[in-house]
C-alpha cells in the first residue's frame, strides 16, 4: 500500500505512515512532540487533503508541503496560514463528512479541537443517559431524563435551584439511587459491578461550602482519589505529587484542607480527579464560592486541561461565564428533563 503521508528534513526521511483519513497527521503529531526538530525546515507530501488536513499542517508549523490530490476548499486554508503547496491534481472537494462541519474562517486550536474529537484523540469518555427517573421521598425529581455527551466534549447545564441539578450528577456518580434509566460512562452502567471496579473514570469536584473539624491534609485528599487501588505507596506519591504540581497546589500538600480558601479547595478537588486519571469530569456550582481571582484560575486550569487531554467535562452552574469561556452546548434541567 502507498503511503499517504512522508516528512524529509534536508532530503531525509524522518516520518512516514500508511494510516488513512487524518490519523497519519495526528501520528505524526505524537511524533514531533518533546522532540526538538525544526518543523518549519521540513517538507510533507500529503496522499490527499482537503481542508481538514490543511489546518492540521498549519497547526504542526509546516511551511512547505506537497499534495498529490488536493480539494479546492484546502487552498485557501493554506494560503491564510501561510503554507507554500504544490500539488498533482485537483477536485472541488473530498467526499468526507469532516469537510462539511469546518469552516474556513475556523481558527487552527478550534479546527484541532474539532478534528481530535472526531479522530478520539482524546481522554474523555461517552456519558449516556436514558429515560433516568429519579424519586425522593415521594416526590418526582428527574422524570424521564435523556443526555448524551461525547467523548471529549464538555456540556453546561443550568437550571433554578431546586430542580436536581446536584441529584442529577450524584446519580452519575453512582451515590444517588434511581427509579428507573440506565446510565452509562465508557459504556459501562453505572452501578453494575464492572462499573464498581472502575468508578475513578469519573471524578467529582463539589462547591465545597461546609467546614469541618475532621483534621485531613491537602494531600490526604488527593490521595482519596486512588482508594482502593492496588498502587505502592511510592506509586500513590508519585501521582499525588505529579497531579498537586499541575494544579499549582502543592505548596499546599501539608496544610489543613478545610482551613483553605475556596479557590484552594478547587485546586485540591480537580488534583484529586486528576490523580485518580478521571476521563470524566463533573462540577457542581464550581464557582460559587470563589472570589474573583480564584474563578479565573479555575477557568485557566480548565481551559489548559480541556485543550490538552480533553476529558469530558459537565458543569451544573449558573454562571454565565462558563458559556462565554467555553462556548460549550449549554442545557437547562427543568421539569426533571434536560431541554
Amino acid at each position: 500500500m502507498d503511503r499517504s503521508l512522508i516528512v524529509t528534513h534536508e532530503g531525509n526521511e524522518i516520518f512516514s505512515s500508511r494510516a488513512k483519513w487524518l490519523f497519519p497527521l495526528f501520528d505524526l503529531e505524537e511524533y514531533l512532540t518533546g522532540k526538538d526538530l525544526p518543523v518549519e525546515r521540513m517538507e510533507l507530501t500529503e496522499k490527499v487533503a482537503g481542508q481538514a488536513a490543511a489546518f492540521l499542517i498549519a497547526r504542526l508549523g509546516f511551511r512547505k508541503c506537497h499534495v498529490r490530490l488536493i480539494s479546492e476548499q484546502a487552498i485557501p486554508v493554506f494560503e491564510r496560514f501561510g503554507v507554500s503547496f504544490t500539488w498533482e491534481n485537483k477536485v472541488p472537494q473530498i467526499q468526507c463528512r469532516t469537510e462539511h462541519i469546518l469552516m474556513k474562517e475556523m481558527s487552527q486550536e478550534e479546527a484541532w479541537q474539532l478534528l481530535r474529537r472526531r479522530a478520539g484523540r482524546v481522554h474523555g469518555a461517552d456519558i449516556s443517559i436514558q429515560k433516568l427517573e429519579i424519586n425522593i421521598r415521594g416526590r418526582s425529581i428527574i422524570n424521564g431524563l435523556d443526555l448524551e455527551v461525547k467523548r471529549g466534549e464538555g456540556m453546561i447545564i443550568s437550571g433554578e435551584n431546586g430542580v436536581g441539578k446536584t441529584t442529577l450528577l450524584r446519580a452519575m456518580l453512582g451515590l444517588q439511587p434511581i427509579h428507573s434509566g440506565i446510565i452509562r460512562i465508557a459504556d459501562v452502567q453505572i452501578g453494575s459491578l464492572v462499573w464498581k471496579k472502575n468508578r475513578h473514570i469519573a471524578g467529582y469536584v463539589n462547591q465545597e461550602r461546609t467546614r469541618s473539624i475532621f483534621p485531613v491534609s491537602a494531600t490526604e485528599v488527593v490521595e482519596i482519589g486512588l482508594a482502593g487501588r492496588s498502587l505502592s505507596r511510592q506509586e500513590i506519591r508519585k501521582r499525588v505529587e505529579a497531579a498537586m504540581r499541575r494544579t499549582g497546589c502543592f505548596n499546599l500538600a501539608d496544610q489543613s484542607f478545610h482551613k483553605l480558601s475556596g479557590g484552594e479547595k478547587q485546586r485540591i478537588s480537580l488534583a484529586r480527579c486528576l490523580c485518580q486519571q478521571a476521563r470524566v469530569l463533573l462540577f457542581d456550582e464550581p464557582t460559587t464560592f470563589l472570589d474573583p481571582r480564584g474563578r479565573d484560575d479555575l477557568f485557566r486550569m480548565l481551559i489548559e486541561l480541556y485543550e490538552k487531554e480533553a476529558p469530558t467535562i459537565v458543569i451544573v452552574s449558573h454562571d454565565n461565564t462558563w458559556a462565554e469561556k467555553f462556548k460549550w452546548e449549554t442545557k437547562e434541567l427543568k421539569e426533571g428533563k434536560i431541554w
